[in-house]
């Protein structure tokens, strides 16, 4: 018997039964050797003497013994298809047996009638019938192909195709179908790994070129006072974390940029009380668009209505965090607030500088402190990179 298919891993089939709490049917997608959605029946029937097999779900079998009866990953053929464009039944025989089955499949959405699952195909999901014959014959095509980037070194070659499961963990009330996988060489390290296939391109070099954003403090704008002595900016590394100093006549802050926020211990180091104004305090993205900053205490409600100046006297000092408030938002999914982040959502780019804008008055004269930080990207493996 030919081989069917062979997986990255192991269907558990022990497993206690789970309660279905849901009523969806199966919702698998696997892409060009799944069952694909038409209008007709007549279409359906060009699957006619196919060859599939059952795929489920990896761990929580129990669900998919529900509503197929016949064997996973045994090779089926599609002998005959009836009933009309909205209600189909798929005959299947065993290839290799006698045992022969059938499936009621709709083509539309349908939900389960009084806890049993029915299987559907709509122009989103499919059956997990997956169509070997296609797969083992499409071997070739992939097995072989090699992967390049103009950023890196490393060259990756496929090994393998394989249908796998995304998640890295799962959720038995969530676990995803398998879908098409590459199994790619790593030509550095030699180091094997399955990436999904689609954007397989490029998600393959993901991790060489994997890094992080840093804010990084370029200058401080000098105050509008003439009197007051240009201040001095260095670095601060406390508790492996950098920070920058900047100290004049009026103040000495320690400030620190990340991806959602500027954290602050600001001192008065004048001879006078001094205040931060709030409400007029700026931030500066990388296309030059605005917004207000709220800081802690604010409520997210409220980040957009008036914010109390902070009265600092001598010789005192305050420890805030700056945030801009067009980053933040309420989420319908979460139902809570979320910040988002103030970096590129690619990696690996060149943004350019974000400015934060912090006003301190001394007597009547409002001082602004621009704060420009300049934003990189910093590789993991910057010795893979091409020169």
């Amino acid at each position: 018997m030919k081989k069917v298919i062979i997986f990255s891993f192991l269907l558990v089939f022990s497993i206690a039964p789970f309660i279905i709490f849901g009523s969806n049917p199966p919702k698998a997608n696997f892409g060009i050797y799944g069952i694909q959605h038409f209008k007709t029946l007549l279409e359906y029937k060009e699957y006619i003497g196919k060859t599939v097999v059952y795929l489920p779900k990896e761990l929580s079998t129990s669900e998919d013994k529900k509503i197929f009866k016949g064997e996973f990953m045994k090779e089926y053929i599609i002998t005959k298809i009836t009933g009309d464009d909205l209600r189909m039944i798929f005959l299947l025989q065993e290839k290799e047996g006698k045992n022969k089955m059938k499936m009621v499949i709709y083509n539309e959405e349908k939900n389960s009638v009084y806890g049993k699952s029915k299987f559907c195909i709509t122009e989103s999901y499919s059956v997990p019938l997956f169509l070997i014959d296609k797969f083992e014959n499409d071997k070739s095509n992939y097995i072989g192909k090699k992967y390049t980037s103009n950023k890196v070194i490393s060259e990756y070659e496929c090994m393998d195709i394989v249908m796998k499961s995304k998640k890295e963990s799962y959720s038995f009330l969530d676990e995803p179908y398998p879908t098409l996988h590459y199994i790619l060489k790593n030509s550095i390290n030699g180091k094997k790994i399955a990436y999904p296939a689609e954007n397989v391109e490029t998600h393959c070099f993901a991790e060489d070129i994997s890094g992080k954003y840093i804010s990084t403090l370029f200058k401080v704008e000098k105050p509008v006072d003439e009197s007051v002595r240009y201040g001095e900016t260095k670095t601060v590394e406390l508790e492996g974390v950098t920070k920058y100093s900047y100290i004049d006549d009026f103040i000495d802050i320690l400030i620190l940029g990340d991806s959602k926020s500027f954290s602050f211990l600001l001192k008065n180091i004048s001879q006078n009380s001094i205040k931060l104004v709030w409400n007029e305090a700026v931030f500066v993205d990388f296309t030059g668009s605005t917004s207000k900053i709220m800081h802690l205490g604010t409520k997210y409600s409220q980040k957009e209505s008036d914010q109390p100046s902070s009265t600092i006297i001598k010789g005192a000092h305050i420890e805030d965090v700056a945030v801009p408030t067009s980053n933040i938002r309420y989420s319908d999914i979460l139902k809570e607030w979320v910040t988002d982040s103030m970096y590129p959502r690619a990696p690996a780019t060149s943004p350019g500088e974000i400015r934060l804008m912090l006003p301190v008055q001394v007597k009547d004269i409002i001082n602004e402190y621009i704060f420009v930080f300049k934003v990189d990207w910093v590789y993991n493996h910057p010795e893979l990179l091409k020169e």
